[in-house]
């Protein structure tokens, strides 16, 4: 099985940073309501395709209401599905480093959340918040594995895409 990515971006979403050097990245643009079904239809076709998902990215937008953080959880637990199929998979949230508070805990509080499904796997969780100009992560971008039991195991500045040690 061949290992790809897939990059999803919500509606208003910056494109995530250092996503550059990988290879065979799938972009879907969002069209309202459908991004869940298209993203399901999407991996349906890779996984007959034979291409697992070792890599998932959701460009996150800025929208923290009730309806929004709903839909981004499905979401992401689809993708976080398809990646956990996968050696040492990760699911990326990504949003722009200018990001509200409010949103910053909301994917925070989602990273911690999807961190319970990931046990008996060696997928992880990231959180990245990207300057879309320059394409730097910030220090908030943290990995969430299960063996830290929902802790930040290890926090990254650079572009290292390497999955956490340990």
């Amino acid at each position: 099985m061949t290992a790809t990515a897939i990059v999803v971006m919500e509606l208003g979403s910056e494109w995530p940073a250092h996503i550059d050097e990988l290879t065979n990245v799938v972009g879907l643009s969002p069209c309202g309501e459908d991004l869940l079904q298209r993203t399901q239809e999407k991996l349906s076709v890779m996984g007959r395709k034979g291409q697992g998902v070792r890599v998932a990215v959701l460009a996150c937008n800025a929208a923290t209401d009730a309806d929004a953080v709903v839909r981004r959880a499905t979401l992401a637990g689809v993708l976080l599905g398809a990646v956990s199929h996968a050696a040492r998979g990760r699911l990326i949230l990504s949003a722009k480093d200018g990001a509200s508070n409010v949103l910053r805990r909301e994917l925070l509080s989602l990273a911690g959340q999807l961190t319970g499904a990931l046990r008996g796997t060696t997928a992880s969780v990231h959180l990245w918040f990207t300057e879309p100009s320059h394409g730097h992560v910030t220090p908030l971008a943290e990995a969430w594995h299960p063996s830290t039991s929902g802790h930040a195991r290890d926090a990254r500045r650079s572009h290292d895409h390497s999955p956490p040690s340990g």
